[in-house]
């Protein structure tokens, strides 16, 4: 199990990830794009035994076998790419899901510190609070935000209660 800090943690490097989340399920998607270009492009020659010569043992493809081993690469390489996307694309969606559930100010308290890399003191400076403040309200709304990408799991040992 992991430790309350280990999602705080991993809820700060998200935020500070997320742009970047973004953009590499773009590229991906691009990537995933192209290749199924190129294989449409590519096709697969009938085989045609009358002429070729089938003799055990020699270990190496036909120029036919060799074009279905490369297909089936590719789509097996497809297929990684699209789970690697839809990964990136859960997880960017949750986050929005959880800077969309809090207050504006909330919101871009978060966003002004660890998705934008603002210091404190600026993020305080944009929302009219003082530097304190912004890092204890800054502190709490990280742990919600934390809840709502981790579930309860996250909560430190001391708030998890029974329920009975």
């Amino acid at each position: 199990m992991r430790a309350y800090g280990d999602y705080i943690r991993e809820t700060k490097r998200l935020l500070g990830s997320y742009n970047k989340m973004k953009v590499a399920a773009l590229n991906l998607t691009e990537e995933i794009e192209e290749t199924e270009r190129f294989l449409e492009d590519e096709g697969i020659a009938a085989m045609r035994y009358g002429d070729d010569r089938i003799s055990g043992g020699s270990g190496e493809l036909t120029a036919t076998e060799a074009a279905a081993a490369r297909r089936i690469r590719m789509e097996g390489w497809i297929a990684q790419l699209r789970a690697r996307r839809d990964a990136l694309e859960r997880t960017v969606r949750a986050m929005d899901r959880a800077l969309e559930s809090l207050h504006n100010a909330d919101a871009e308290l978060i966003r002004g510190r660890y998705m934008n890399g603002l210091s404190w003191a600026q993020v305080a400076e944009r929302l009219n609070y003082t530097e304190k403040w912004a890092q204890e309200k800054g502190g709490r709304v990280l742990r919600d935000v934390a809840l709502m990408l981790f579930g309860v799991t996250v909560r430190p040992a001391q708030l998890n209660l029974p329920l009975y």
